[in-house]
């Protein structure tokens, strides 16, 4: 089978990897460079324990006036809120308790398998960067303790059994003591000791060279600008380099998914959800694991020679715009929490557009408008931890006709 697919981020390139190994022939198409897009940037956090909803209980009018404050972690360009209203009315029909326990539960199914499939990249020789350090979150605010601790136990109690058990809560003493670079001021913590995460940009270049030894056809800089129907199946993925024939199609492509599902007749309600984040190399101080910073959404990963700080959620469209006053927050807020001295000036700054529908679980499975189009996008903030397991339950049912697991909450049929 001869399937193209769209979008070469960590989920296109996991996306064909399996499809590659359950013996397809897939062809890869970007239109800027393998990893180019939300997947370069990020913290790179394969963390299950944490893989819960965006959408959850507690949005209130008061909250959402806050989200129009440009420092709040969570912001909406007032600009943009016209085109966002549908959405966001949308998203909020999901903020409640029964959804979130629903949501919850779907994740943890398929990260039943999320570290298996990443020891399984790594045994069949993709080379990247891969940390078993654990997390420890940090918050300065009981209630900010409890609300991450109920999240975890959820996801514990959701039936994903790898990870029950795998945390516990830290007094003052033994946060400081964890890391020793965090301020006065933070009182609560909690250590999850089985997470893992990996340099994001090395997963994809690992995973783009080891394509391209077993033979796999890669487009990079290549537009996907249509395709070529015969009643209800594509033939062909129009390109800005010509057609390019095929037996099925993958739309990957992160918030552009959007914009190829409507020229197949279906719409996927896709938007941005912009992160921005700053790479030190060669930091002065290091971390000694990834660490979150609770009340204000920052987290921080350190790598090999290197220290990436990340955060902010901001609904502002679909645009790669990168605005100076995010980042000045992101400094300010972290140099206020932890002794990271070129946090107030010094690393690069990027922004990256994650994807996200209105309930905040992918979307995983076959388009309804046609025969032979599958999804595999919407991953939110949770694109790295989901990424191996997404493109293995896919390619499954593509080939074998089963998943390995149910993906009815993910259908994008429910759309």
């Amino acid at each position: 089978m001869r399937v193209g697919v769209v979008g070469g981020g960590v989920i296109g390139l996991c996306t064909a990897w399996y499809l590659r190994k359950l013996g397809a022939d897939p062809i890869l198409i970007d239109s800027s460079t393998l990893g180019g897009g939300c997947s370069l940037g990020n913290t790179g956090w394969v963390f299950p324990s944490l893989a819960t909803p965006l959408s959850a209980p507690g949005l209130t009018l008061k909250s959402f006036l806050w989200m129009l404050r440009r420092d709040s972690p969570l912001y909406i360009r007032p600009a943009a809120l016209p085109a966002l209203i549908p959405w966001l009315l949308r998203f909020r029909s999901f903020c409640n308790g029964a959804d979130q326990k629903l949501g919850i539960a779907a994740l943890a199914a398929l990260n039943e398998f999320t570290i298996e499939r990443y020891d399984e990249l790594a045994a069949d020789g993709v080379q990247f960067e891969y940390s078993k350090s654990g997390l420890l979150m940090a918050f300065r605010d009981a209630d900010m303790a409890a609300a991450s601790r109920k999240e975890v136990k959820l996801a514990a109690a959701a039936g994903n059994s790898v990870w029950t058990g795998s945390w516990s809560e830290l007094d003052k003493a033994a946060l400081h003591e964890r890391e020793p670079l965090l301020r006065p001021g933070f009182r609560f913590g909690l250590a999850l000791e089985k997470e893992r995460h990996v340099r994001p940009e090395s997963l994809t270049a690992g995973l783009g060279s080891a394509l391209r030894e077993r033979g796999v056809e890669i487009h990079e800089g290549v537009a996907a600008t249509g395709f070529r129907s015969e009643e209800y199946r594509v033939t062909a993925v129009a390109t800005s380099m010509g057609e390019l024939d095929v037996d099925a199609v993958v739309l990957a492509a992160g918030v552009h998914a959007g914009s190829l599902s409507r020229m197949l007749d279906w719409r996927l309600p896709l938007t941005a959800g912009k992160g921005y984040s700053i790479t030190i190399e060669q930091p002065a101080n290091q971390l000694r694991q990834p660490l979150y910073l609770g009340g204000i959404k920052i987290g921080l990963s350190p790598f090999n020679g290197a220290l990436r700080i990340a955060g902010t959620m901001e609904l502002s469209g679909i645009n790669s715009r990168l605005d100076p006053a995010r980042i000045r927050s992101l400094r300010r807020q972290v140099s206020r929490a932890v002794d990271i001295p070129e946090a107030n000036d010094g690393g690069q700054d990027w922004v990256g557009m994650r994807p996200i529908v209105p309930d905040s679980l992918p979307v995983i499975g076959k388009l309804p408008s046609r025969e032979n189009v599958y999804v595999n996008a919407g991953h939110q903030m949770l694109g790295i931890t989901l990424a191996p397991s997404s493109g293995w339950a896919l390619a499954g049912l593509m080939l074998e006709g089963k998943a390995g697991i149910g993906l009815e909450a993910f259908s994008a049929g429910r759309y």
